[in-house]
């Protein structure tokens, strides 16, 4: 049974949050005043474009997912909380903003770069929080 992710809150609350269908979530932007791109994250103190401050601006959320750049499975454990073997990659996000993010497939043979990805949620062991795992967006071999 899935858990109700509505009653879990996010792990990186200044990063995303929960979409509307209660399983993707939203990333959460920030548009500078100055250029009018988007920086990421939201609470960034400066346009990561013209490096005009934006700590005035109005947040954006924007259906998180992106574009696959490339990707690599590792087979050692890079930070607390990631288990090996798992695949991480660089995704596009938005014009200019690419981030990493732990692609949630069972093998790299379901990936190619140029693929559309999106963002879900994802309960953690600890029962309170969701993380974030980026999935194939026509959801075939996703294993989040």
């Amino acid at each position: 049974m899935t858990p109700d992710l509505t009653t879990l809150q996010p792990l990186r609350p200044t990063l995303y949050r929960l979409a509307a269908d209660g399983r993707s979530l939203d990333f959460l932007f920030a548009q500078c005043p100055q250029c009018r791109q988007l920086s990421f994250p939201a609470n960034a103190p400066g346009c990561m474009h013209c490096g005009h401050a934006i700590d005035a601006s109005a947040q954006v959320a924007r259906p998180g997912g992106g574009t696959l750049l490339e990707y690599v499975t590792l087979h050692v454990a890079m930070v607390p909380g990631l288990s090996a073997p798992s695949i991480a990659g660089d995704i596009r996000i938005a014009e200019q903003v690419v981030e990493e993010g732990v692609i949630g497939v069972a093998d790299e043979s379901l990936l190619a770069p140029g693929m559309a990805l999106r963002a879900v949620a994802v309960p953690l062991p600890s029962g309170e929080h969701y993380g974030c795992h980026f999935v194939p967006a026509d959801a075939q071999g996703a294993a989040a």
